[in-house]
C-alpha cells in the first residue's frame, strides 16, 4: 500500500501511521510513534483489528492502548473529578446520616397510635435496640446485625418477645427508606420465630360458680361483682375497668362499649369499634351491687372500683390480690383473669347460642376469629345431634328379597 493512503483504520502519512476508530459514539484518531515501514504498518493493522473488537465486545481500555492520548488523559482527568466528587458527596452524606438513636427520637415524635402502643416501642427501642447498636449510623446497622441481636435475644426470652421486638424496628427502617436515609431496609428478610400460640383454656360452668360464690363469701362486694359481671359478659379485662355508667341503659339491659383502660389511660376499644351489648340477669345484678358504690359519683364514673373506692387503674391489682389467690385456696389449675372471656364464650356456644351472636357480644368483626379459636366447643355444642344426622345419611339401607323370589 502507498503511503498517504488509507484502509481498514490505518492512515499511512509520510512520518507516521495514524489509527481511525468510532469509539462512545464518536470518531476517534490516535497517531502512533511508529515510522512507516512495512512491518510497522503491519502492526498497525493487526493493532487496529484488536480495537475494533475490543470495543465490540465492550472490553476496550483506551487509556492503557493509548496512555499519552489527549482524550485518554482528559478522560483520565474527568474520571478523578467524577471520583473526587461521589468522594465528597459520600463524606457529606455521612455528615447528614443520623445516629440511630436520633432517629429513633425523630421516628417516635411521628407516631399517630395510642399512648400504650407509643409507650411501649419507645420502651423497646431504647432497651434493647439502641442499648444493641449504641452510637452506630442508620446506614450502618445490616441485616446481620439485627439477625444476630434476635438470635442472642432468643436465648432469654419467648419467640413472641422477640417478635414483638422487631416491630417498632420494622416501622422504623421503613420511615428510613421513605425519608430516602437508607436504599432498603435491613429488616427485611429478618423473619419472626415460629411460636405456638397457647390454647383456649376456660373454666367450666361448676369452677366458675366456685370462684365467684368464694370471690363473694370473702372478699369485699365490689370484687365479687367485678368478676360476676366479667364472666357474665366476656368482656375484656381492659373494657370492664373502662366501662362507665352512662355507658348503661337499663332500660332495654344493654351497654355501649366503647373504650378500654390500658396502663392507666383510656383509649379505643382493641378493634377500634365501639358495640352493643347484651346485658344477662347475672350482669344486672352485678351493676345492682355497684349502684350503692360508684352510681352517684357521676355518670362518666366508672362502674367497677377498688374497695378503697377507686376506680381500678388496670386489671393487674384484682388480678394478683384477688382471683389468683381465689384458684389456689380452691385448689384450681392456675389459669389467667383473662379466661372469663373464654369462660363466657365456650359456655354461650356449648349451650347453643348462635355464633354470630356470640361473636358480636364479644366484639369480633365476623365469627371467623370464634371458629378459629373455639371451634372444638362449637363443634360439642349439638351433643352429637350432627354427628347422628350424618349417621342416618350414609346408613346402609336393608334390601329385602321381593315376595316369590329364592
Amino acid at each position: 500500500m502507498g503511503r498517504g493512503k488509507s484502509g481498514a483504520g490505518v492512515e499511512v502519512r509520510t512520518t507516521s501511521i495514524r489509527l481511525r476508530f468510532y469509539f462512545e459514539g464518536k470518531r476517534r484518531t490516535e497517531t502512533l510513534n511508529l515510522k512507516p515501514t512495512a512491518t510497522n504498518i503491519q502492526a498497525a493493522y493487526r493493532l487496529a483489528h484488536e480495537i475494533r473488537q475490543d470495543i465490540d465486545r465492550g472490553i476496550f481500555d483506551y487509556a492503557a492502548t493509548f496512555p499519552d492520548s489527549e482524550y485518554a488523559l482528559a478522560r483520565k482527568r474527568e474520571l478523578e473529578a467524577l471520583q473526587q466528587n461521589e468522594e465528597l458527596a459520600r463524606k457529606e452524606a455521612e455528615e447528614r446520616m443520623p445516629l440511630f438513636s436520633d432517629y429513633v427520637a425523630t421516628w417516635l415524635a411521628t407516631l399517630a397510635c395510642e399512648k400504650a402502643t407509643a409507650d411501649g416501642y419507645r420502651t423497646q427501642l431504647t432497651n434493647f435496640w439502641i442499648a444493641e447498636f449504641k452510637a452506630k449510623r442508620l446506614d450502618e446497622i445490616k441485616h446481620t446485625d439485627i439477625a444476630k441481636a434476635a438470635a442472642k435475644k432468643a436465648l432469654e426470652v419467648s419467640a413472641k418477645t422477640v417478635n414483638n421486638l422487631l416491630i417498632p424496628l420494622r416501622a422504623l427502617f421503613a420511615a428510613a427508606v421513605a425519608d430516602d436515609l437508607v436504599e432498603k431496609s435491613p429488616v427485611d428478610r429478618v423473619h419472626n420465630r415460629k411460636h405456638q400460640r397457647p390454647p383456649i383454656d376456660p373454666f367450666e360452668r361448676e369452677e366458675m360458680e366456685m370462684i365467684v360464690t368464694r370471690m363473694r363469701e370473702c372478699y369485699p362486694e365490689v370484687v365479687y361483682a367485678y368478676y360476676e359481671f366479667a364472666f357474665s359478659t366476656g368482656l375484656r379485662t381492659s373494657e370492664l375497668i373502662a366501662l362507665r355508667w352512662g355507658s348503661i341503659d337499663w332500660h332495654r339491659k344493654k351497654a355501649m362499649i366503647s373504650r378500654a383502660r390500658v396502663r392507666h389511660k383510656d383509649k379505643g376499644t382493641k378493634t377500634h369499634h365501639a358495640r352493643e351489648i347484651d346485658l344477662h340477669e347475672r350482669a344486672i345484678a352485678a351493676l345492682v351491687v355497684m349502684k350503692k358504690h360508684t352510681l352517684l359519683k357521676g355518670m362518666n364514673e366508672p362502674v367497677f372500683c377498688h374497695p378503697n373506692g377507686k376506680p381500678w387503674p388496670s386489671d393487674r391489682i384484682q388480678r394478683e390480690e384477688y382471683f389468683y389467690p381465689v384458684l389456689k385456696d380452691l385448689g384450681l389449675r392456675q389459669r389467667r383473669a383473662y379466661n372469663t372471656r373464654h369462660t363466657y364464650a365456650t359456655l354461650a356456644l356449648m349451650s347453643g347460642v348462635n355464633p354470630a351472636y356470640v361473636a358480636k357480644q364479644l366484639g369480633h368483626t365476623d365469627t371467623t376469629m370464634l371458629f378459629k379459636h373455639y371451634a372444638r366447643w362449637i363443634e360439642g355444642a349439638d351433643k352429637g345431634a350432627e354427628a347422628r344426622k350424618m349417621d342416618a345419611a350414609l346408613a346402609k339401607k336393608l334390601v329385602l328379597p321381593e315376595s316369590g323370589t329364592r
